[in-house]
């Protein structure tokens, strides 16, 4: 039997609620959040675009065009996985790496590895494909790391 003076083991709700609740209310914020998950990580598509049309068009401040691309690819690595979009999460950790190394110069080669990634992150939103993807997934994600192990080596 538990303790009515104790809050952690009472069987009455506290002032917040049952831990059901709270669980069943954070729970309902993150399907809010997830329905419009695919809308605001296309704004993030676009701008990793903008980035990438930056660092293209002005190779004397790439770095620094290069470091917002890595702060985006951060931003849908971080999330994808929660909102149902792991694949997201997979490309997104790839173009992290590409885009991490500050030191690298980056050339038009890297730029083209980090458009492939952006392009195909754009799809799977556009496609709503959740989960990983399957095969086409698993060697989409496969070969992207594979280029990227093999620029940044």
């Amino acid at each position: 039997m538990s303790d009515p003076s104790d809050p952690i083991s009472s069987d009455e709700p506290d002032e917040q609620g049952s831990m059901a609740a709270v669980l069943a209310r954070a729970q309902a914020a993150v399907d809010d959040l997830a329905k419009g998950y695919t809308t605001w990580a296309r704004a993030d598509v676009d701008r990793a675009r903008k980035a990438l049309d930056a660092a293209l068009g002005d190779p004397a401040q790439r770095a620094k065009h290069v470091e917002e691309l890595f702060r985006v690819a951060h931003d849908l690595k971080g999330q994808g996985a929660s909102f149902g979009y792991p694949l997201v999460t997979k490309i997104g950790h790839s173009l992290c790496a590409l885009t991490r190394d500050r030191v690298l110069a980056y050339e038009d080669k890297h730029l083209e590895l980090a458009q492939a990634h952006v392009d195909a992150i754009q799809l799977v939103l556009t496609k709503g494909i959740k989960g990983d993807g399957g095969k086409v997934g698993a060697e989409l994600v496969a070969k992207l790391e594979q280029r990227v192990a093999a620029l940044v080596a």
